[in-house]
């Protein structure tokens, strides 16, 4: 990472004058987005984590760390959003987990890992769920399927969630810190830098999404 921020000092130049020409027409107006931020920010927040997670997290933290975003609302936002997604395929689970996870290959590896994991390790399986990538739909709907009490299933996914967006939007946060040795503190660079990863990871789930759907 600190070899990618060193290798950016030295063009400066060159995103300066992306700086100024955005700022002075263009396509958009980085002063737009930074107005959105302000409007909308947080349920952009709410939307990203629903749809994604880790990478949303860590540009919430980038945001946070140049004023954009104000912390508390963020993770509150943030566990929402996650929570929300999870709680329904929970839900989903409960009324057609089996056929759903035994329909094709893919879901049945990961049934069988999700499974393995909720067999050996019980309550605790959530939090281990909670940081492997890809495992965010499959697991939750084993659980609704197993018939996990939905109260006892909603306050240890709302903990594992507090835990997992702190670390994330920390990790986020000193990014930025990090960040701000090479570019200063100017916001209009973090904004281009945060809606770019959010741009191409969207791409990246769709693309995955696809890629999936063709194996089944």
């Amino acid at each position: 990472m600190f070899k990618f921020l060193y290798l950016i000092q030295h063009y400066q130049y060159i995103y300066s004058c992306i700086i100024i020409n955005i700022n002075t027409g263009g396509i958009f107006k980085i002063e737009n987005l930074e107005q959105f931020l302000q409007h909308y920010g947080y349920i952009a927040v709410f939307i990203g984590t629903f749809i994604e997670g880790e990478i949303f997290l860590l540009i919430v933290g980038i945001f946070i760390k140049v004023g954009l975003l104000s912390p508390v609302p963020a993770l509150i936002s943030a566990i929402l959003g996650a929570f929300t997604h999870e709680l329904i395929y929970f839900f989903f689970g409960r009324w057609k987990g089996r056929e759903f996870l035994l329909k094709n290959a893919y879901t049945r590896k990961k049934y069988r890992k999700a499974k393995q994991l909720v067999e050996k390790y019980g309550d605790v399986s959530i939090f281990i769920i909670r940081f492997l990538y890809g495992m965010r739909v499959i697991p939750m709907v084993f659980l609704g399927a197993a018939r996990f009490n939905p109260v006892r299933f909603a306050v240890i996914d709302l903990i594992s969630l507090l835990i997992w967006s702190f670390i994330y939007i920390c990790l986020g946060y000193f990014f930025g810190h990090a960040a701000e040795k090479y570019f200063g503190k100017t916001k209009e660079i973090y904004i281009l830098i945060g809606f770019g990863i959010a741009v191409i990871a969207l791409l990246i789930i769709f693309l995955k999404m696809y890629r999936e759907k063709r194996a089944q």
